[in-house]
């Protein structure tokens, strides 16, 4: 039996502050694939969609924000023992709302720092590299 092939797209909402920068991230519900993890908002890229309107959609969906998809990461290939994902990451800018709990067990702003502490899925551990190594090199 061939595995499940799956098809994802992650936005990765960072803010800089004062405090510098600030990313979004959901608690998945314990009823879902890899409930109780922590992930950067998005989800399955349905049939005639793309990833950007995927994004759109889930942010909405997830956590009533209004986001402007933008620059594309690096296209991640992961094996787990229910499926093969492929994560389509992007930065995306908030353009709207504050985020609420509308399909995610709950939400934070955490530093860049302090995503380790977070438990992640695995097939987010290169994402989580690209990101710290991309917001340590925008010093301004």
């Amino acid at each position: 039996m061939s595995q499940k092939r799956v098809k994802v797209a992650i936005g990765v909402l960072a803010e800089k502050g004062r405090e510098g920068w600030r990313i979004l991230i959901a608690r998945r519900p314990e009823t879902a694939v890899l409930g109780g993890y922590w992930e950067m908002p998005g989800g399955k890229i349905e049939s005639g969609e793309t990833a950007e309107q995927c994004l759109a959609r889930e942010f909405r969906e997830e956590l009533g924000l209004a986001v402007r998809v933008g620059e594309a990461l690096k296209v991640i290939e992961h094996h787990y023992d229910h499926a093969h994902v492929t994560l389509h990451p992007f930065f995306c800018e908030r353009l709207g709302g504050e985020p609420s709990n509308l399909q995610v067990a709950e939400h934070r702003w955490v530093s860049p720092g302090k995503l380790a502490g977070y438990r992640f899925p695995e097939a987010n551990g290169p994402l989580i590299t690209e990101v710290l190594e991309r917001l340590a090199g925008d010093a301004g």
